[in-house]
């Protein structure tokens, strides 16, 4: 049976799903949990762009009203493994294939919510508008399972669909740094 970081496709959906739940629920900022679950399931962190991703949560700057933050940090993973490396970029070498592939997990995300915009996903899911920023209306989002259930769900769901996106693109059995270009974009990334 073929695994990736000692995990099956199966487990390692179901992991990454419960580290993404348990992420949000208890650490909030649905990007970098999102981020957090696929790349611990995968076996491949990065301190880095873990804190890049800060202002992507509640929908960019806690404002709802960009990509949902799990949407965002769920495709930084992808970015990560197939986005185009600062090689290519320095020889105006285009690359589509992070984006081709964020496309499936967009299609995901329409089809279960309609969007991947988190202030739209919030109020098909709760009934109601959601701004951060008002203490009435934060208030409401955290009674009505905010932080407890609806977004740890949304993030736990965004890292197990990119798992599984992913999946059939990355070695099994093997050291994920055997990607083409990973070995150039890790050094780069470890040398700043």
């Amino acid at each position: 049976m073929e695994t990736i970081n000692g995990y099956t496709r199966e487990k390692a959906m179901e992991k990454a799903f419960k580290l993404g739940f348990e992420g949000e629920s208890r650490h909030y900022s649905c990007s970098q949990c999102s981020f957090n679950a696929i790349m611990e399931v995968l076996g491949h962190k990065n301190e880095q762009i873990f804190r890049s991703l800060g202002p992507l949560e509640g929908g960019g700057a806690v404002m709802a009203v960009n990509s949902c933050g799990a949407f965002s940090g769920s495709l930084t993973a992808i970015g990560y493994f197939f986005g185009r490396t600062y090689e290519q970029f320095e020889k105006l070498e285009p690359s589509m294939e992070a984006s081709l592939i964020g496309q499936e997990l967009y299609a995901r995300f329409n089809a279960r919510f309609g969007t991947a915009v988190c202030r739209d996903i919030l109020k098909d899911l709760l009934g109601f508008e959601t701004d951060f920023n008002d203490k009435k209306q934060f208030k409401r989002f955290e009674d009505a399972g905010g932080h407890s259930t609806v977004c740890p769900t949304i993030v736990g769901l965004a890292a197990a669909w990119t798992v599984d996106i992913l999946w059939d693109r990355l070695p099994r059995d093997k050291d994920l740094s055997e990607i083409p270009g990973m070995e150039e974009a890790d050094r780069r990334l470890s040398s700043r």
